[in-house]
């Protein structure tokens, strides 16, 4: 007996998953699963630093956990990838965003590390060199009327600079200029039209103090449908700059995956370049699979890619509207799970820099995770306070049992100055933010979710009041 069991045991050490060594970086081949500039420390306004790691012997069903833990031990952002191939080698890439982000608030050393059944795997520091900065800056509405920021240790003349991400690579600034307007900590700026882009804006005050960079989209023309039939449920699975593989210049791309859906169908109405190319999954190279690209009239490209092979219901040269079908949702290319992966670019590459986008207001529009249901008797959770000053970031985790039917967290503060954002990150860690002072999510995953409060204006003490409802008996 005593033999059997040591050969049990031996038996699940050698089935056990493993991973190779962890590497860090600050740039990527285009492609490929590797790194092209790694990197053991970067600057907190570099964009992002990736993670890149082979994992083998994945048991079906077994899930893959990527945690970034920051100076002060908490896991800041973490990944769980669920559907591996079990019988093949994996290569992951993740990312943890940095500039105009949280982490680059958080300067020190970082560490990253991989877990599998609650067993670390590996892991791996790394540096993000900063110091704290006397002035600070979110930006609270961008658009066509110019910005809205919130700031905190700006001056009468601090100066407001953009820059832009060039689709060559790099940043590039575009305009310099005084606030229009200010109403305490709130300044209002006219920098002229903006392009449809990714954005950086800096404060400077006039004794060379600045702040670290925020992030802003100007987001393309008019609002495209989402990429399924009306009717149907679908959830977002990855938002734009997601750690799976929303970077570089896949940067503000979208996944949906269908609860009760099939067909992928056209966002805008154009002309169909279809590329069937017969692949399944490709877990050792970061692939597209089958994808569809759409010429639209503006001179924009949206591309529809990980379709299933042999189900195209399009061909090249054929002209599509709104909502047409195109193909069915597949697990091709780099693609772990069916799913649709969707951006738009100006040119034909579906590996050209992606674009801005936002959806439409009809048409099953709005990145909704799945249609909802009306409430059955709600279950609240223990009433949580807190306390944020400005930029600052609070978050707790919630446990949410298989089953559930809707999770909603209300949040509450009495200070009329201030002003606070509401987030929710699923275990798949896709960030959810609230529009208002509650938010809901419909079915939701099961797993632990974070829920997270940023004050974007002043210092305050909150409430939050989550509340899980089980499904009906």
């Amino acid at each position: 007996m005593r033999k059997l069991l040591l050969f049990v045991c031996l038996l699940a050490g050698l089935r056990a998953a493993e991973i190779s060594r962890i590497e860090t970086g600050t740039s990527l081949r285009e492609g490929a699963c590797a790194l092209a500039r790694r990197a053991s420390a970067i600057e907190a306004t570099e964009p992002q630093i990736y993670a890149r790691f082979t994992a083998s012997r994945i048991a079906r069903g077994e899930t893959l956990r990527v945690e970034w833990i920051d100076p002060a031990g908490e896991v800041a952002e973490a990944s769980d990838y669920e559907q591996l191939p079990s019988a093949t080698a994996v290569c992951i890439v993740n990312a943890l965003q940095v500039g105009g982000f949280a982490p680059a608030t958080r300067p020190g050393n970082w560490t990253v590390r991989v877990l599998a059944g609650g067993r670390v795997l590996g892991e791996r520091s790394f540096e993000i060199r900063g110091r704290p900065a006397r002035v600070a800056v979110k930006v609270a509405e961008s658009g066509p009327g110019g910005l809205v920021l919130d700031t905190w240790g700006a001056e009468p003349d601090t100066t407001i600079n953009l820059a832009r991400y060039r689709e060559q690579g790099g940043w590039e600034y575009v305009a310099v200029v005084l606030a229009s307007r200010r109403e305490a900590n709130r300044l209002w700026a006219n920098p002229g039209p903006l392009e449809p882009g990714e954005y950086l804006v800096i404060l400077r005050n006039p004794d060379g103090e600045q702040s670290l960079p925020a992030r802003f989209v100007i987001a393309a023309g008019q609002g495209f449908r989402r990429p399924f039939p009306d009717g149907e449920i679908w959830r977002v699975t990855q938002r734009p700059y997601g750690a799976y593989s929303h970077y570089g210049r896949a940067l503000h791309a979208w996944d949906f995956a269908p609860v009760n859906g099939r067909y992928v169908a056209a966002m805008r109405a154009g002309t169909v370049f279809a590329h069937d190319l017969r692949l399944g999954q490709t877990p050792g190279r970061r692939l597209f699979g089958n994808y569809i690209s759409i010429r639209h009239d503006d001179g924009t490209w949206s591309h529809y890619a990980h379709l299933k092979t042999g189900t195209f219901r399009v061909r090249t040269g054929q002209r599509v509207e709104a909502g047409q079908v195109l193909a069915e949702v597949g697990n091709s290319g780099y693609s772990f799970g069916r799913h649709v992966h969707v951006h738009v670019t100006r040119s034909p590459s579906i590996a050209a820099p992606s674009i801005p986008i936002s959806f439409a207001p009809s048409g099953g529009a709005g990145p909704a995770l799945t249609r909802a249901e009306p409430p059955a008797t709600s279950r609240p959770q223990a009433l949580w306070t807190g306390e944020a000053g400005f930029a600052q970031w609070w978050s707790r985790l919630l446990r949410v049992p298989k089953g559930t039917q809707r999770l909603a967290v209300r949040l509450e503060w009495e200070d009329p100055a201030a002003e606070l954002d509401l987030y929710l990150v699923s275990p798949r860690g896709e960030w959810i933010r609230a529009e208002g002072k509650e938010l809901a999510v419909p079915q939701p995953m099961p797993g632990a979710w974070r829920v997270s409060v940023q004050s974007v204006k002043g210092e305050a003490r909150f409430r939050l009041l989550p509340e899980i409802t089980p499904q009906r008996p």
